[in-house]
This record gives C-alpha cells, structure tokens and sequence, in this order.
C-alpha cells in the first residue's frame, strides 16, 4: 500500500513539474485576457488593479509542486525568492501578499475564487474546469 501511494504521488509531482502549461484564471468575465508583462506585474505586486478592478491572489503553499513551477516558468524565481518580493511589497505598504491556501488543491482554488469576486489564481491548465475565466496561458518557455 506504502508502495502504491508513494508511486501515486511520484506520477502526481511528475505530472506538475513537466505541465506544460499554466493559466492564470479568474472568476469574474468583466477582467479582460492579460498580457505577459502585466501577469508578471501582477505577480511580482507591481500592480493590484486589472481594467480598474482590484484583485486578490491566491497562491498554492510554499511545498507545492505547482507553485513552484509556475514562478519558475513565469518569473524564474523560487518559491522563496517571491516569499522575500512579497514581503518588501507587504512591508512597503504597496499591496497585500497573496492569500496563500493550505493544499494543492483544485476545489480549494475554486472555491477561494468563488469567495473572491475579484480573485485570481494559477492552475495547470489541464486541470482547470471550463467555468472559468481563462486570464493568460503560460507555457513551459514563460510566454503567450
């Protein structure tokens, strides 16, 4: 059974780190398709409004797979290195550190999203339900 379950995980951990795409999702269809450099904006606290709408992140915990992908693929950064951006950004007064969830789980996002309006979130792209907002779909080379 150990066996099992650790090759289930193994497959799992796979599966995320070779995605080879991410998207940047959002409940709310009033925010428009984003651009490269406004999801890197966005992801780095440079910007907090999407087409004059304030938005909240959400990001995956600190061990997951997932999010360690994404900022690597979107930024380059680990997911320390954007703990270290996060808090100059929280410290500074400019915006708030993304809400930050306590599994790598799907129904977890969906249901932050929908408590969050304004939310937006990352997710594999082969994951992702089709009820929701596609914002920007980010390849394993970092680009639209």
């Amino acid at each position: 059974m150990v066996r099992i379950c650790l090759a289930f995980g193994f497959l799992f951990i796979c599966h995320i780190a070779f995605a080879e795409h991410f998207v940047v999702i959002t409940k709310n269809n009033h925010i428009e398709p984003l651009r490269s450099n406004q999801v890197k904006m966005l992801y780095r606290g440079r910007i907090s409004h999407l087409n004059g709408i304030p938005v909240k992140l959400v990001d995956l915990p600190d061990h997951s797979p997932t999010r360690q992908a994404f900022y690597s693929e979107l930024l380059n950064k680990t997911p320390n290195q954007m703990n270290v951006i996060w808090a100059r950004q929280s410290f500074s007064g400019k915006t708030a550190a993304p809400y930050e969830l306590h599994d790598d789980d799907l129904q977890q996002v969906l249901q932050w999203l929908s408590e969050n309006p304004n939310g937006v979130a990352y997710f594999p792209k082969s994951l992702t339900p089709s009820d929701v907002n596609i914002l920007y779909t980010l390849n394993e080379k970092g680009e639209l």
